[in-house]
């Protein structure tokens, strides 16, 4: 069986795969930079997703955070543009739900009432050991 190898080592031998990668860690620095300018009401909204030339464009979940930062947007672009040495003119804002991870499907979050659960621990009881009284029990326990 082959074992995994590091990114590092693989990014060696593809430079397409180097670029992207170090593209990626550029961003990640930029949006970083990006969560220290913008007001802190902002930051859990907001995420830089892109520098193309002067143009920089940022996501944000929703449409009020949007508007606000489209009214920053000419002193966002001098900030920036300081802190990067790079002119920056253009600030485009996208709308974009936000990403949640999928939830693990396996954790149950429903529970008996008291009295359901007595119910079923008391039928369990009045049954010969078997499946159903197996089942009935581990319900009542919920």
């Amino acid at each position: 069986m082959k074992r995994p190898e590091r990114i590092n080592s693989i990014c060696k031998h593809h430079s397409t795969l180097s670029k992207l990668t170090q593209r990626a860690q550029n961003l990640e620095q930029l949006n970083h930079l990006l969560q220290q300018i913008l007001p802190t009401q902002f930051s859990a909204h907001c995420r830089l997703a892109n520098l193309n030339g002067d143009k920089l464009i940022i996501h944000t979940d929703n449409p009020s955070y949007a508007s606000l930062i489209r009214f920053q947007a000419p002193v966002l672009c001098k900030t920036l543009s300081d802190e990067l040495n790079k002119n920056i003119k253009h600030i485009e804002v996208k709308v974009r739900q936000r990403y949640y991870p999928l939830q693990d499907k396996t954790t149950n979050d429903l529970s008996l009432p008291n009295d359901a659960a007595t119910a079923l621990t008391e039928t369990a009881n009045n049954l010969d050991e078997g499946l159903l009284k197996t089942a009935l029990n581990k319900l009542a326990k919920r």
